[in-house]
């Protein structure tokens, strides 16, 4: 069973909140699944940093690889299966996570000054008003 609850943060914007019940007990899974989400795609998360972070070190584990099996071989037919296989991939996986950090710096920094552009309007209101007076 759900219940639907429509909440108006202003007049421009609505957003809805579902409670899901399961055997009695009321869940809020739809609701954490969100802040999760939120927390994720939050533009001063560190979270995608470290993703990306991840996303390069398990590249470079496949290039690694990779390079261990074919520096063993001589043949250039019996290298290029690893090469195909892990060391290709591992090189996409590098400069992916390498875009994923750069995009996220971006955000963070993008967050951070809006953050400070907020806190100067709002000493210049202030100083506004106290010269109004």
């Amino acid at each position: 069973m759900s219940d639907v609850t429509l909440m108006t943060d202003g007049p421009e914007t609505l957003t809805s909140r579902r409670r899901w019940r399961r055997g009695g007990s009321n869940g809020f899974e739809l609701d954490a699944r969100r802040s999760r989400l939120r927390a994720v795609t939050d533009p001063s998360s560190t979270i995608p940093t470290y993703a990306g972070v991840l996303v390069v070190l398990v590249g470079f584990a496949l290039i690694g690889i990779a390079w261990a099996r074919v520096a063993g071989l001589v043949d250039v037919w019996r290298q290029m299966p690893y090469v195909m296989s892990a060391g290709l991939p591992g090189l996409g996986l590098v400069m992916t996570g390498l875009v994923v950090i750069n995009v996220s710096a971006r955000r963070q920094d993008g967050a951070a000054r809006a953050r400070q552009m907020d806190t100067l309007t709002e000493a210049l209101r202030d100083l506004q008003r106290s010269l109004d007076q």
